[in-house]
This record gives structure tokens, C-alpha cells and sequence, in this order.
């Protein structure tokens, strides 16, 4: 919808619009520009007051006839004391820039365009370290809520010709801003090609939550698959560094954080602590999280299965065997722990932080050091699961990890009904959630670089190799 004139029509398309007077925070303000009479259309609170003055109070102290500007450009270009400005006949377009923070100002003698200041001082918080992506060395800067902000600190880092921004605008609601970033001459150019296809075939009213918002408008496909279908990162540094390897990041406006494309499982052995480290210890971190991962999967199938079946324990493996007879199944025990550590998990986040010590000590030693005295649960079970929950942290990604426990639930119910071979069936059952991970590529590539196979690409994944020079 466009403006059509005249003045007071244009004044009374755009009332409506904002759903004044009515609209609290919306405020509309009349004054002259010499002989010409003009209106202000501002969101309060989302734009630079500062800024708001000075062009009111400019355009106020002109005294020229409004026969010397032909055009709402020519005033613009003459009177406006701001370095961004935007005109435009597009009722839409208007409304998005004020609600994003613009000054909207209309001319009496040019009532089809507007004039939009992009004065914009959104609310935001002061940057600081990622909570959940800290380094012992390096940058201890992250993510903001502002779009300009986060594409901004990337190119600080990489002030590269070759680094495109492509800016889309999803959400019939929203209009959420969202960036794809990438290295011209690094990046595929089909994938590109798919993912633009694909940003812009969404429709949808709103991306109120950020990045979820749009990682299920991108992957439609087996919802029910656990693992994760993008990674993440909160760190400028360590997006840099993937648009340097050929990735594409994708980055949404109220998100602090840049998705990762195309994603591969192998890549989750990597952290951004390892590349701070010394190569040699950088590759140690790496062999362990990868041992971590398989005793997050297979450790309480394994043992389960071998106090089931004891007579298929060679000697040397005797202590894996139960102390006493248990008085509540073990299947119920460790399942029961397996809901305890979920809900201890919950109860910590909506714990104050004064607090949060204490309920790690209520639960880690009270809870268990009663539990096992009634009976309810033998301290070997205990001690499997404590295991199996340190391995589950040493991984930072938080829908990888309950991946792994679906994985691992499953893994031991078929080993409570088969026993030895329900392991290897819940192996089947991993490796097939894995192959049929969806991805917004055709073609996934979720096993890069063992399928398709890159030697020296797999090698870089479980081998922290040194900067070339």
C-alpha cells in the first residue's frame, strides 16, 4: 500500500496505521519547516532523543520558502543533519522503521514520500563473555541482541572485500532482520544458492524466538529426531574462524548468537577452548570428548547388561557385579536417576544464583546419601550414573546432549529385553536417528568428511593441527 496524497489524507492513512491517538508510545508531533507545515512520527524509547532535537530543532530554525525544494530528496539532501536517511511511498516500509526505532517525517507539500531518519538507539545489554562458551584464553567478548552490532564485530574481524552480507526480512508480524554471512570464493555457491531459495519461501507471522524461530521454518522434516540440526556459537571469534573454514553463518536480529551451516556431527567434537591451547593438549581434549561421548551412550547399557548376564563376565571384570541383592530393580533405579538428574537440572535453572549452591549440595549429598541408606538405590548405581552425567557435561552442546540420553534410554530398555543384543540394536537405532538427521541442505551432510570421505578434513577434526604459516 502506498501514500497517495493529499497532506491531510496521507496524515490520516498514517493515524490509522499507528492506531493513534490511541497507541501508547507512539508519539505524532506537528511543527513548521519556514512556510511548510510537517509532521514526526516516533516510537518512544527506541530511537537517540539527542538526535530527535537536533533534527527538530534544524529543521525548525529554517526560514526558506518551500519553493526551493522540488522534492522530498532535495529537502533531505539540504536540511537533514543525519548521515542516515531512507525516502520511501511504502506504508509498510514506514511502519517497520518507526517501530524499529526510525524518526518518521512527513512534508506538507510532498505528502507521497517519507522521510525516515535512522536515528535508532535500541535497548540492549552490555557485552560480556558467553556464559555457556567461556575460553581460558582469548576474547572475552560475545554475542549481542542487535543485528548491526553482531555484523559489526565480524567485520572487525575479517575487514575482507570477499565477506558477504545478505540481508532478508522474515515474519508477517516481526519483519525479524536475519543475515547470512560468508566468504566469497570459500563458501559453496550451490549451498548458497539452496539456503537463499529456502530464507525466502518462509511464511510465517512471527520469529519471536530468534534462532529456534527460524531453525524450524528452515527444517521441516522428522521433527521427531533428536539430534541437533545447526550448531551454535556466542563468540565473534569463533564465527570468524568458520567463515574462514567455508561455512555460512546465519544471524538473527534479538539473537545472540550465530548458527553454523552445514552442520556435521563430527564438528561437536571441536571447542572453541581447543583452538587457545597448545596443539597437543587441544588433540587431548578432542580424543577425550570423543570417549566421553561414547560413555554417555553406552556406559549404563554396558553395565546393566553385565550384571544381567554375570556368567559372560570374564574374571578381571567380576567388580562390575552387584555387592548385594537389590531391593528395587536396577532398570527402575537407573531410569529413576536418569528423571532425578533432569529434574535437578530444571530445579538449578530457576534457582536464584544466592541459592544455587546450596541446592547442588542438597542434591548431590543429602538426597543420594539418604537414597542409598533406604535402599532405594545401590551405590554402584549411583556411581554409574554420577559417570555417565560428567560425560554428558563435557559436551557443550545442550540438544546434542539430550540426544545422547534418548539414545541411551532406549539403548538400555532393549538391553533390559535382549539383553547383549540389545546394545547392538540400539547401535542400529543410533546410527539410523543419525542418517536420517534432516538438514536445510538437499543433500545432508551430516557424517562430512567420513561420507562424503575428506581424509585431510577428518584428520583437521580429531587433530588439532598447528597455524600454518
Amino acid at each position: 500500500m502506498k501514500l497517495k496524497g493529499p497532506y491531510s489524507e496521507t496524515l490520516r492513512t498514517l493515524d490509522t496505521r499507528f492506531s493513534l491517538p490511541d497507541n501508547f508510545g507512539i508519539v505524532r508531533r506537528e511543527f513548521s519547516v519556514g512556510e511548510m507545515r510537517a509532521v514526526l512520527y516516533f516510537a518512544e524509547g527506541l530511537n537517540a532523543s539527542a538526535d530527535a532535537e537536533r533534527v527538530l530543532a534544524h529543521c525548525q530554525s529554517i526560514t526558506r520558502h518551500d519553493g526551493t525544494y522540488h522534492c522530498a530528496e532535495d529537502f533531505c539532501a539540504a536540511c537533514i543533519p543525519y548521515a542516515e536517511t531512507e525516502m520511501s511511498d511504502d506504508i509498510a516500509l514506514l511502519f517497520s522503521g518507526v517501530m524499529t526505532g526510525c524518526l518518521l517525517m512527513v512534508l506538507e507539500p510532498f505528502p507521497t514520500r517519507g522521510i525516515l531518519v535512522k536515528n535508532r538507539n535500541l535497548p540492549q545489554r552490555s557485552l560480556g563473555e558467553p556464559e555457556h562458551d567461556k575460553v581460558l584464553r582469548g576474547a572475552h567478548i560475545g554475542f549481542g541482541e542487535l543485528l548491526p552490532q553482531n555484523c559489526a564485530m565480524i567485520r572487525r574481524l575479517l575487514p575482507d572485500p570477499s565477506l558477504i552480507m545478505k540481508r532478508y526480512q522474515v515474519g508477517t508480524h516481526t519483519r525479524t532482520a536475519v543475515v547470512v554471512c560468508y566468504l566469497r570464493g570459500s563458501a559453496d555457491e550451490s549451498y548458497l544458492a539452496y539456503l537463499d531459495k529456502k530464507l525466502s519461501a518462509i511464511r510465517t507471522d512471527a520469529l519471536c524466538l530468534g534462532t529456534q524461530s527460524l531453525a524450524e521454518c528452515l527444517v521441516t522434516r522428522r521433527p521427531w529426531n533428536p539430534f541437533p540440526r545447526f550448531r551454535y556459537t556466542e563468540r565473534p571469534d569463533a564465527a570468524a574462524a568458520s567463515l574462514c573454514e567455508g561455512s555460512v553463518l546465519v544471524l538473527c536480529d534479538n539473537a545472540p548468537q550465530a548458527m553454523i551451516l552445514p552442520v556435521s556431527v563430527f564438528s561437536f567434537l571441536q571447542e572453541t577452548n581447543d583452538f587457545y591451547l597448545a596443539p597437543f593438549t587441544g588433540t587431548y581434549l578432542r580424543i577425550l570428548r570423543l570417549f566421553s561421548f561414547l560413555a554417555a551412550v553406552y556406559l549404563s547399557p554396558v553395565w546393566y547388561a553385565a550384571i544381567t548376564h554375570p556368567h559372560h563376565l570374564p574374571p578381571w571384570l567380576s567388580f562390575l557385579s552387584l555387592s548385594e541383592p537389590a531391593a528395587v530393580p536396577i532398570l527402575a533405579q537407573l531410569l529413576l536417576i536418569e528423571l532425578a538428574v533432569d529434574a535437578l537440572k530444571l530445579a538449578s535453572m530457576n534457582t536464584p544464583n544466592a541459592l544455587s549452591n546450596s541446592l547442588s549440595v542438597i542434591g548431590g549429598l543429602i538426597l543420594g546419601d539418604f537414597a542409598v541408606q533406604t535402599g532405594l538405590f545401590m551405590p554402584e548405581t549411583i556411581l554409574c550414573m554420577a559417570i555417565v552425567s560428567i560425560s554428558h557435561f563435557t559436551q557443550h552442546n545442550y540438544e546434542l546432549g539430550y540426544a545422547f540420553k534418548y539414545t541411551r534410554v532406549a539403548m538400555l530398555l532393549l538391553t533390559a529385553l535382549f539383553g547383549w543384543w540389545g546394545i547392538l540394536l540400539g547401535t542400529v537405532l543410533w546410527l539410523f536417528l543419525l542418517v536420517t538427521v534432516p538438514a536445510p541442505e538437499e543433500k545432508s551432510r551430516y557424517f562430512y568428511p567420513l561420507f562424503p570421505f575428506d581424509g585431510p578434513a577428518l584428520f583437521s577434526l580429531f587433530f588439532r593441527r598447528r597455524k600454518e604459516r
